[in-house]
């Protein structure tokens, strides 16, 4: 271990915080001087690096001349806290004394742009100083505590402000430090009256809103508040599991708190060392072992310092410091950072920046990669859901039920405008906000005004009004509370517990849906009479929540319809994870054979715990999902969902499904309404979770894989029930086609006028199954993000690579429309003629003006954004960097647009897109003249010509068919000859052509 202090005195004497970049290459420091200090940690490394040797002396001049990369300059005010961006190389937030919040970005030769995110007006003042920030594990919240009590998250996507924590005027707590969780979604707080808060949030991906919940609050670690203690900076594990607490004391010691997440927040470990208080720790950024072999005895570094000026290093297996270095500085520790490889220590105290050196495998052998993520996905699997009930929680009122949990969501938030700022909700946060509101009140218990006890006759009809309910608003929510749209509670259990986080599903979220309220009871058609002064409600039936079957099945005016009348919002379950019981088991085998031997190799270990099926007396899982390739997600079972009808005409037609419980006692119901008049009815003995209609038919689909056809008017059944044998996950139809993707990778495309199969095909080829294959288990791929059939029962398919595939009947096999490198480099990507301002997100009914290879392109467009953070322009400017201006590419770019252009003319032939076969058929042949191809021009023209000798009507000869996409293949040639006449190097060609047809007369 090797300690330098530099001499250099910086920030006018007090260096107050400090963050190193994610890439450890950037140190930056903040203090009293209102200015940001911007080091390069290599040239720091360097200069620490001494020997005892003649360059010491060269050495220590370097030392004194040592100068910053860069410097800025801030208001009059003190920096006092620094984060830098998890996840970005180039981002860190800044905060002052006086209030201020900074966002600070890092350019080409280290200039760095700042701007203001907090106060939202640049000259506002009445600000309170900032204390401690901190940021979450994706980038995109900022929390910050202040001197008048209160706890504040920014997001920096929404640009938006709102309240964690904000204290009475009679009861002023500093929220002295706070930190978020690097691994789960947890952010902690910790006040100047010795209790700790804990927090937990989730980001809502329908409503896109972050909402936060307050899980926990303890306050059993401090016996003393510590007076005079400016900074409290807390540090959580990089696993996820420990979070160290500072300043905590056990009677008259102080000592540094282990408390851990997965331990229902008790603590571990108590570090007693410091004479004085503690108010800085850090935790190494990797765990250690021991031995290099056995990592079953694992342990974290903690660096701390306190006020006493001394920095102590401890392991957290033992009870004290492995080595204490005591008055290092005259003045108190105010922050520490470690680099990323945790061999590198720096300090920040009174004016001074300290630099210590760890020797290779001093703190210990760092311990691999996968047993890290291992340790962290027990940290996350952990982690209670937000709907948890914790046991503190007690139940309200006399009817023994819990108050509903209190959430704190962005539905309310302050968002910036530049000049001044507001509440504002836009209308996707206005209506989350109003079903929130539904959901809560739904969950309250119904109360009942105070009645006289002389009045014995009447009665009585409660309203519930909500002090956040305006009394207009409920009569319109009683409304929406009679529609049956809410979850039944055998549903609700069953999408509590999913087996594991999806990999291969389509785009949804990793986090868990909102709790929905099971049904409660209509309590306003009870009657409600006094006898002898105490109130007697007449009991009913629950069963069916108070009404009528006859009532839930009508479609009454108040149900929503979605616009789109195809789409409605919908989850997915997970795919499967199970695999065979004999695999599980050689799986176990080789794990055994290849145990770590005297070597040290260590077993890699599956990115994924298997889960074993013994199919004997199984009759949950079908044995095809164990033993499949391909696993899909499929969708949840909803309460209930409707379809608008596609025929044309004034009338109103909608098919309406509502789930049952699953079995015959209370089937499924599936109903065509015309407007509120039921036309046909049908009840399913199973869980119905898809349906699509057809020019004639209508399909249902259970959730166990089976298939219901109805005729269009009548509801009679076209087909038996087919039985795929897998969950279904995509059931789509155009026309007279009916496509089926199930959860195994099969697809299946039926003509149902003629009533027989179209094609039967797997979509494994599309997903790169070769190049992720492996023998430990199952393994992430490419999903799928979209699934469509054409007017001609052709699928479509669009996987989360960008590409886009269509199926060959006659070849039999797949073949690309578009993907993504023809979007890095042809001139002609995303150029389709459309008049259409605005293109549908579904390809599940096709218009006819619309272009099948312009929708495919806009996928392929957000799947490249999706997976580039660095915007458009830097995405697209990576060709010309790295390929164009090298040698031997010059011509590039051209070659891919050709390329790119005959795909395009090929798909438009497959897919009888006529319009865009004769614009992108121009556009070719005017391209290839320009560029001088002119044995690609005489290949075209020649195909276009044909048997000159023969009559032009005969298309047996030679197998050539005179017209193309519904065009005539010489009036075609014609306009071409035409259109190219004016490129003077391809008029040769032309000219022989134009004398083949007659155009032009022999000399």
């Amino acid at each position: 271990m090797k300690f330098l202090l530099l001499p250099q005195t910086l920030h006018d004497g007090e260096v107050h915080c400090m963050a190193i970049s994610n890439d450890s290459t950037v140190l930056v420091t903040g203090g009293k001087d209102n200015t940001i200090n911007l080091w390069n940690v290599a040239q720091l490394l360097d200069i620490s690096n001494l020997d005892n040797d003649a360059n010491n002396k060269d050495t220590r001049v370097r030392i004194d001349q040592l100068q910053p990369l860069q410097q800025i300059k801030c208001q009059e005010s003190f920096m006092n806290n620094i984060q830098w961006i998890p996840g970005s190389y180039n981002s860190f937030i800044s905060t002052t004394s006086k209030g201020h919040v900074y966002f600070h970005e890092l350019g080409f030769e280290a200039k760095v742009t700042s701007k203001q995110i907090y106060p939202f007006k640049v000259e506002q003042t009445g600000l309170s100083p900032i204390v401690d920030v901190s940021i979450s594990r994706d980038g995109k919240l900022v929390a910050w505590s202040s001197t008048d009590g209160k706890l504040s998250i920014y997001d920096l996507q929404r640009n938006t402000l709102q309240e964690l924590l904000s204290p009475a005027e009679d009861n002023l707590v500093v929220q002295r430090s706070i930190a978020f969780n690097g691994v789960t979604n947890y952010l902690t707080s910790i006040g100047d009256d010795t209790q700790i808060t804990l927090f937990q949030y989730e980001y809502d991906p329908y409503t896109k809103l972050y909402k936060f919940r307050l899980v926990n609050k303890i306050s059993k670690l401090f016996s003393k508040n510590p007076l005079n203690v400016r900074y409290k900076r807390v540090s959580w594990s990089p696993d996820g599991e420990l979070i160290s607490i500072p300043t905590a004391s056990k009677g008259q010691t102080s000592l540094i708190s282990l408390v851990s997440s997965t331990k229902s927040w008790t603590t571990t470990a108590s570090l007693v060392g410091h004479d004085l208080t503690c108010e800085v720790t850090k935790f190494s950024r990797h765990l250690y072992s021991e031995t290099r072999v056995e990592e079953n005895n694992l342990y974290n570094v903690i660096a701390s310092g306190g006020s006493d000026g001394t920095i102590a290093i401890w392991n957290t297996s033992k009870t004290s410091p492995i080595m204490v270095l005591k008055h290092v500085v005259d003045a108190q520790i105010y922050d520490i950072v470690w680099t990323i490889n945790s061999s590198i220590l720096f300090c920040t105290s009174k004016g001074n920046l300290g630099i210590l050196r760890f020797y290779p495998d001093e703190l210990g052998y760092e311990v691999s990669t996968n047993e890290m993520n291992e340790l962290k996905a027990v940290s996350v699997k952990s982690m209670k859901p937000m709907n948890f009930r914790y046991e503190y929680e007690q139940v309200s009122g006399n009817r023994k039920t819990l108050p509903p949990i209190e959430y704190i969501d962005q539905a309310t938030a302050i968002v910036a405008t530049g000049e001044n700022y507001k509440t504002r909700e836009t209308r996707q946060t206005r209506q989350a906000h109003e079903t929130k509101m539904q959901v809560d009140e739904s969950e309250k218990t119904t109360t009942i005004e105070k009645v006289d006890p002389t009045i014995t006759k009447g009665q009585i009809v409660p309203e519930v009004v909500t002090a956040a309910t305006p009394i207009e608003d409920v009569k319109a929510i009683t409304t929406q509370k009679e529609v049956p749209d809410k979850p039944s509670p055998k549903l609700t259990a069953k999408e509590k517990e999913p087996k594991s986080p999806s990999t291969t599903a389509t785009s949804q979220p990793q986090s868990q849906p909102p709790t929905q309220s099971q049904p409660q009871p209509n309590l306003s058609k009870q009657k409600i009479t006094t006898k002898d002064g105490k109130r007697r409600i007449q009991p009913i039936l629950i069963s069916n929540n108070g009404t009528s079957a006859t009532n839930n099945s009508k479609l009454t005016q108040s149900q929503p319809i979605p616009e789109d009348g195809v789409k409605s919002a919908m989850e997915f379950d997970p795919p499967s994870y199970s695999v065979s019981e004999e695999f599980s088991r050689s799986k176990r085998a080789r794990t055994e054979e290849q145990l770590p031997n005297g070597n040290g190799d260590i077993t890699k270990k599956p990115k994924r715990e298997m889960e074993p099926v013994k199919f004997i007396g199984s009759v949950v899982l079908n044995p095809n999902v164990s033993f499949a390739k391909v696993r899909l997600p499929t969708p949840k079972i909803r309460f209930g969902f409707q379809l608008k009808s596609k025929k044309v005409g004034d009338e109103f037609f909608t098919l309406d499904i509502k789930n049952g419980s699953g079995n015959e006692a209370k089937p499924s119901r599936v109903t065509y309404f015309k407007r509120d008049k039921e036309i046909w009815c049908d009840f399913v003995p199973k869980f119905v979770h898809l349906a699509c209609e057809g020019s004639n038919f209508w399909a249902v689909a259970t959730a166990d894989g089976e298939i219901l056809t109805y005729s269009h008017i009548s509801g009679k059944r076209l087909l038996p029930p087919l039985i795929l044998g897998a969950p279904i996950s995509f059931l789509e139809s155009h026309g007279k086609f009916l496509m089926v993707v199930t959860c195994i990778g099969e697809m299946y495309v039926w003509d149902l006028e003629l009533k027989k199969i179209e094609l039967k095909t797997s979509i494994a080829s599309l997903l790169e199954l070769g190049s992720k294959l492996q023998e430990t288990g199952l393994t992430k791929s490419d999903f799928l993000t979209l699934c469509a059939i054409t007017s001609q029962g052709i699928p479509l398919v669009t996987c989360s690579n960008g590409s886009g595939y269509l199926y060959n009947k006659n070849l039999g096999i797949w073949q690309t429309i578009t993907e993504s490198w023809w979007a890095f480099g042809s001139h002609y990507w995303d150029s389709v003629d459309t008049d259409k301002t605005k293109a549908p997100q579904s390809l599940n009914m096709f218009d006819e003006e619309e272009s099948i290879i312009q929708l495919l392109e806009q996928k392929t467009n957000e799947e490249i954004m999706r997976k580039s953070r660095s915007g458009r322009g830097k995405l697209y400017n990576k060709i010309s960097k790295n390929m164009i201006m090298k040698e031997g590419f010059e011509s590039l770019e051209n070659t891919i647009s050709i390329s790119h252009l005959e795909n395009r003319i090929l798909c438009c032939e497959l897919l009888g897109e006529n319009k865009d076969f004769h614009q992108y058929f121009c556009i070719y042949v005017q391209r290839i003249c320009e560029l001088g191809y002119k044995a690609k021009l005489y290949e075209v023209c020649d195909e276009l010509l044909g048997p000159i000798d023969q009559d032009k009507d005969s298309s047996d000869v030679k197998g050539w068919n005179p017209k193309i996409c519904g065009l005539d293949k010489r009036e075609l040639l014609k306009e071409v000859i035409d259109l190219c006449s004016q490129y003077r190097d391809s008029q040769r060609v032309l000219y022989h052509f134009s004398k083949k047809l007659g155009l032009v007369e022999e000399e």
